[in-house]
């Protein structure tokens, strides 16, 4: 065991590897939890807030998790995602999850500098937080894990920003859970996916719906969730969570001039294609790249597993540390749902793992996906 571990991390350590077939364990004695909402930029005049999740009783400096919500870039708030008190802070890390610039406003690489703002205003704060600030891993979900990716692997000097530029942008590790990572392919790969898209867990299909982590439960609000515009689809298409399939119930088009990927680069993405590298993880794909977790559900038609799929390829043939798991039954953002291991878990995941330049690893397991991110922060920031 780590010299430096406290005992809670200790016990996280225990509980989640090897990998368990079941939810993740709640700890003995759950910590309480301070929350603070901070400013961390302000770019044009505007604040970017973020969320520090600490516990409260913590002595020893705790490791980052920057939260990236989703919501195609252009919707989300960094409330948009699971209860982030159960995960990550009372497991003993900080849990910071951020507002970043949206579209129409904020088109790429304005997001992506207010991801690398928010990791050098960590560090340039860790003393006032008691932040360890060598340990500082991304997460994100959807738009979120596509800016992790991007803010990640993009070199120094790229993509900056202009606040705390004496403090590194640098990270530990990242979890990219089903972002886009190469636009002008992803209405080819999912017309090719249809076939085999899976059904949605059954567990999941008659559940409430969520919304920035909790459950809907008044029927108003339910038929509020159902109606929601759906971003890249026809005008007037809506969306209908729990239809079977992993995602809006009308496909999207992203190659439309109106798709969120396009806004993002603000152009249709066939006409700039300049742009689309240059907003693509995979462009700045090189050895040395910090250890990624990519996990990606096979029920997501929202967008195609095989983006994933890509970003794992061009890790592993970099030689890096890198993981990809593919999830039966799961839908696009699962990672919102608390509840979901405990609901439909523990789940069928195919696992890829690269062993060496070329050759990789296959597998498969049965585990909770919080259980599986649980284990991936452990084993990278204690």
């Amino acid at each position: 065991m780590r010299p430096h571990l406290t005992s809670m991390a200790a016990a996280l350590l225990a509980a989640t590897g090897p990998l368990l077939a079941t939810s993740p364990r709640t700890l003995a004695q759950a910590p309480q939890i301070d929350v603070q909402t901070l400013r961390y930029a302000s770019p044009g005049g505007t604040d970017l807030l973020l969320d520090l999740y600490r516990s409260a009783n913590a002595t020893a400096r705790l490791p980052v998790i920057l939260f990236l919500h989703g919501g195609g870039w252009s919707g989300g708030t960094r409330t948009t995602g699971p209860d982030f008190k159960r995960y990550f802070a009372q497991d003993g890390f900080a849990m910071a999850s951020i507002d970043y610039r949206l579209t129409p406003a904020g088109v790429f690489p304005n997001n992506a500098e207010d991801v690398k703002t928010a990791i050098r205003w960590l560090r340039k704060n860790a003393n006032t937080y008691n932040l360890n600030s060598q340990r500082i891993c991304l997460w994100g979900t959807s738009a979120g894990g596509h800016l992790a990716a991007v803010a990640a692997l993009a070199p120094k000097g790229t993509f900056e920003g202009t606040d705390n530029l004496d403090q590194s942008s640098a990270v530990t590790c990242v979890l990219d859970a089903y972002g886009p990572t190469w636009f002008t392919t992803m209405d080819a790969e999912a017309q090719a996916e249809a076939a085999t898209l899976q059904p949605v867990a059954p567990a999941l299909l008659g559940a409430p719906p969520m919304v920035a982590g909790g459950v809907v439960t008044d029927p108003a609000r339910r038929g509020a969730v159902r109606g929601a515009p759906v971003a890249g689809a026809p005008p007037g298409a809506t969306a209908t969570p729990g239809a079977g399939r992993g995602g809006p119930a009308v496909a999207m088009v992203h190659d439309a001039a109106t798709s969120a990927e396009s806004r993002l680069v603000g152009a249709a993405i066939q006409t700039v294609p300049d742009k689309v590298r240059e907003a693509s993880p995979i462009t700045y794909v090189s050895k040395g790249a910090p250890p990624f977790l990519i996990m990606h559900g096979l029920a997501d038609n929202s967008v195609p597993h095989h983006q994933s799929i890509k970003l794992y390829e061009a890790l592993a043939a970099a030689g890096n540390d890198v993981t990809l798991r593919l999830v039966d039954g799961l839908p696009h953002t699962f990672f919102n749902r608390t509840d979901l291991d405990e609901l439909a878990g523990p789940f069928r995941m195919e696992v890829r793992r690269r062993l060496g330049a070329t050759a990789y690893r296959l597998s498969f397991d049965r585990a909770g996906v919080f259980t599986v991110a649980r284990s991936f922060f452990a084993a990278h920031l204690f």
